[in-house]
């Protein structure tokens, strides 16, 4: 499963969450710190390896 990065609104802090990409506009993620629901997702640039002979890699 995909890892999502998010922000919390109110307490500022950045924390991952897995989750499958049907869920992803569905699932509404709150702070673990805080619980609150006002969250971010973040777009970010991870590393990809496909593992069926390495055709695609991308790195940072």
């Amino acid at each position: 499963m995909p890892h999502y990065d998010h922000l919390c609104n109110k307490c500022n802090k950045s924390f991952v969450i897995e989750m499958k990409i049907s869920e992803v506009d569905k699932k509404k993620v709150p702070c673990p710190s805080c619980k609150s629901k006002d969250v971010t997702r973040q777009v970010t640039n991870n590393s990809f390896t496909s593992e069926s002979v390495n055709r695609y890699v991308w790195d940072k």
